[in-house]
C-alpha cells in the first residue's frame, strides 16, 4: 500500500495542508509538524511533532541538525512513498531526506504567495517531482510548476 508523509510547519501552512485531509484517509499516512500550543489536529494515521525552530534564533544550526536527525529517524521508521508539503522551514529538510529514501516529493506553494516565491519553495523546487502553484504569476519563477489555482 502507498504511504504518504504530510509535512508542514504549524500555523497557516498546516491549515492549508489540513485541506488535504480527505487524501490522508485514502492512503496510509502520517503527519510531521512542529510542536506548539495549538496542535490539536488529527491528521493521517500517526502524528509526529518536532521542535519549532526559527532561522533567526541564536543556536539555529544546532537545532537544525537536531531537527534533521529527528526527521531522519521518522522517515527511516515510516518509509513513505510520497512526501506532500506546503512548507515552511520543516518542509525542506524533510523533502531532502525523503529523496534519500526514494520518496516522491510534492510541494504546494502557499496560497499566500502571490507575487514572489518562498524560500522553501525555491529550495524544494529543484528536488520536487511535482511542484504546484496556486497563482499563475508564480510560473515565471517556477517554469516547470503546475498551476492548479486555489486547491484548498
Amino acid at each position: 500500500m502507498t504511504k504518504v508523509c504530510f509535512v508542514s510547519s504549524s500555523g497557516g501552512h498546516l491549515k492549508e495542508l489540513f485541506g488535504l485531509r480527505k487524501l490522508s484517509r485514502e492512503y496510509e499516512s502520517f503527519l510531521i509538524t512542529e510542536k506548539d500550543e495549538f496542535n490539536s489536529i488529527i491528521f493521517g494515521d500517526k502524528q509526529y511533532y518536532v521542535r519549532k525552530i526559527d532561522r533567526k534564533e541564536r543556536k539555529f544550526l544546532f537545532h537544525f541538525f537536531v531537527l534533521l536527525f529527528k526527521i531522519f529517524k521518522i522517515l527511516w521508521r515510516e518509509k513513505p512513498d510520497f512526501i506532500i508539503t506546503t512548507g515552511a522551514l520543516i518542509g525542506f529538510p524533510t523533502c531532502l531526506l525523503g529523496k534519500l529514501f526514494r520518496a516522491k516529493v510534492i510541494y504546494i506553494e502557499s496560497f499566500a504567495r502571490i507575487n514572489d516565491p518562498s524560500l522553501t519553495g525555491k529550495l524544494v523546487y529543484r528536488i520536487s517531482d511535482l511542484f504546484i502553484v496556486q497563482w499563475k504569476d508564480l510560473l515565471k519563477f517556477y517554469p516547470k510548476a503546475v498551476y492548479y489555482g486555489e486547491i484548498f
